[in-house]
């Protein structure tokens, strides 16, 4: 791994095999499981509080798209061979925020709000939660406090579900954190705190000032066994969308997954699921941008306590989503064990992917998001039975983004 590290120290574009270590058993299918009981109890409430989710029954989930078109113009862009076929996983479009943090982070919310309504003795899994959505709950929920740390997309999930429930939330947002994101937030009454530095030192003024009051519950993206179960639980939906569309998922046809990183816990969360439900015939890697490659540092060091600032990194990317310097604890704990390979690609690259998935589609995804196309053809093509993989790239948002800021990255040209 040398000369893996000494490339990213030189902000080169790279990708590798991960050498597994022993991961921790820190969480289970029965938490998964879990996790996925309190979801389906929650969607009579979705469903009354976010209209757009009547099609999914209250369950917050995107589509699984065929792009063929993508992936004929991606084979020869990037001179790579894409045996089988190209889908997208559509997180790009989630309900509520428009990204892939919309399964964490409202998940952590509602698990909160579900808490504090049965301690108080407010509600029963029993229950009908639309019950939620009235004005008795919203002023009980406005006397907690809701606070995180956020480069955007997730700052974006838990500020739109907690302030639709009641509760008084606050996002300590980074300065590479999007403008029109703060501004959004800021319209639905979210307060927003910008901290003049990285995710990382946004983060850990959150957390500071979340210990100083009792009343604040803190959602640490760091840490969040909840956020990494929220993510974890997309598999399930996932299955039925593979079995409608006639995908085989075995030892002779594999599946192989890429997927934007930045922490680490979204990616993670929906990896670990992933290997639950397929194990060894499902292939996950992470794709992150070459200035803020935590992940990839971690895995090629062997080790969670790293920062690209130790090798000369940070200088800013425009993947705004994956602008993280340090990665999860949690994520790599559980990860060790788990990912597959890890690759990283620069800001040209990923703007040049995100155009050409507009043109080929017409998919609007963020370039944090479109990162993860820069693995395809690349990543595993030595496995056993590679030309019978299908493969599924996980975009991880765009529906909200504003036209202008499309247009200033040229997408409309």
């Amino acid at each position: 791994m040398e000369k893996i590290i000494s490339d990213m120290r030189k902000a080169k574009e790279v990708l590798f095999n991960c050498n597994k270590i022993s991961g921790e058993e820190i969480l289970t299918q029965e938490d998964i499981d879990d996790a996925w009981e309190r979801l389906n109890r929650f969607s009579a409430y979705v469903r009354a509080a976010f209209p757009e989710t009547k099609k999914t029954k209250g369950i917050i989930d995107s589509s699984l798209q065929l792009v063929k078109d993508t992936k004929a113009e991606l084979e020869k862009a990037e001179n790579v061979k894409i045996p089988g076929d190209l889908y997208v996983k559509r997180d790009d479009s989630l309900a509520v925020c428009g990204s892939l943090k919309a399964r964490g982070g409202i998940y952590t919310v509602f698990k909160y709000a579900e808490e504090l309504a049965m301690k108080n003795g407010m509600l029963k899994t029993t229950d009908n939660y639309n019950v939620i959505d009235s004005f008795y709950y919203r002023e009980f929920y406005s006397h907690y406090k809701i606070s995180v740390g956020s480069t955007g997309n997730l700052g974006m999930s838990i500020g739109l579900s907690g302030k639709k429930l009641g509760f008084d939330v606050t996002v300590y947002m980074s300065e590479e954190a999007k403008k029109w994101k703060k501004d959004k937030l800021m319209r639905a009454g979210v307060n927003v705190v910008e901290f003049k530095g990285d995710y990382t030192s946004a983060l850990k003024t959150a957390r500071s000032e979340a210990l100083k009051d009792d009343e604040t519950f803190f959602i640490d993206d760091e840490d969040s066994k909840d956020l990494f179960l929220g993510y974890s639980t997309a598999y399930k939906t996932l299955i039925k969308q593979l079995k409608e569309k006639k995908i085989k998922v075995d030892s002779t046809h594999p599946l192989i997954v890429y997927l934007p990183c930045g922490v680490g816990g979204g990616p993670g969360g929906i990896t670990f699921g992933l290997k639950k439900a397929f194990g060894d015939n499902v292939y996950c890697c992470f794709g992150e941008p070459t200035q803020m490659p935590c992940m990839a540092l971690a895995m090629a060091k062997g080790r969670s306590d790293v920062s690209v600032y130790d090798i000369g990194l940070g200088k800013g990317t425009v993947a705004d989503g994956l602008a993280c310097s340090s990665p999860s604890r949690l994520a790599y704990n559980v990860m060790k064990g788990m990912l597959d390979g890890c690759f990283t690609i620069d800001d040209e690259h990923s703007l040049s992917l995100t155009r050409l998935l507009y043109k080929t589609s017409r998919i609007k995804a963020e370039p944090s998001s479109s990162v993860a196309l820069g693995g395809v053809g690349k990543m595993f093509t030595d496995i056993e039975n590679y030309g019978n993989a299908t493969h599924i790239v996980w975009l991880t948002g765009g529906k909200l983004v504003p036209k202008k800021e499309w247009e200033n990255i040229g997408l409309f040209e």
